[in-house]
């Protein structure tokens, strides 16, 4: 029960922070679909605790593939799909969590080393997509 009910938040996250950012209204259901897959694939991988870098790079591909098929399928901008698919996974409470243990250096330096790790992990699996979707559409 608790992988519907962070799905649907996941869901609605990705919608809001489109609206939010100003994406075109036809780009929504996309960005939605997107957020979705990616964040039901990094549940998934995240549950068997196998670390932080593959359930997020795993779901960076999953933006990444899925993203730029429904772009062109949509005909508009694969940033506008990336846009709110992203909203879910990226690390900002993480961040935000490594900032306020600025006086434990121990902890400073872990949650700074964790931040990076998804955030790379994220920026790893879409341009891995990326590449893949260059040679696949070619």
């Amino acid at each position: 029960m608790d992988i519907v009910w962070s799905s649907i938040l996941a869901l609605i996250s990705s919608v809001a922070f489109s609206i939010i950012a100003n994406v075109p209204r036809r780009a929504l259901t996309g960005s939605a679909i997107t957020g979705l897959v990616a964040w039901i694939v990094y549940y998934s991988l995240n549950t068997n605790s196998i670390g932080l870098a593959i359930p997020n790079f795993a779901a960076g591909i999953v933006i990444g593939v899925l993203g730029t098929y429904l772009a062109r399928k949509i005909k508009i901008p694969v940033t506008m799909i990336f846009i709110g698919s992203l909203i879910s996974l990226v690390p900002g409470g993480m961040a935000f969590t490594t900032i306020q243990n600025v006086s434990n250096t121990l902890d400073l330096i872990q949650g700074l080393l964790n931040t990076l790790i998804v955030a790379m992990s994220l920026s790893l699996g879409i341009g891995s997509a990326s590449i893949f979707n260059k040679w696949l559409y070619r």
